[in-house]
């Protein structure tokens, strides 16, 4: 597993949630949402990504750390 933090602009409409899983979404202030939570893979991460290209939703950062206590 990896624990996921995935910047980007702007707002995402929360009927696009399902497209990022058991990502939980968190909107800032500052015209930023945070994408945060668990993925099994790195293929997940960067379909979560691909997905973020498709929506045309600019990046900001990705953190993406290996949870050694999963295993």
């Amino acid at each position: 597993m990896y624990r996921t933090e995935i910047h980007v602009k702007g707002k995402i409409n929360p009927n696009w949630s399902d497209w990022f899983g058991e990502l939980q979404m968190q909107e800032k202030m500052c015209n930023e949402t945070i994408l945060m939570g668990k993925l099994p893979d790195m293929a997940a991460v960067y379909g979560v990504i691909s997905r973020l290209g498709s929506l045309v939703i600019p990046l900001i950062s990705v953190s993406c750390v290996e949870d050694s206590e999963a295993e």
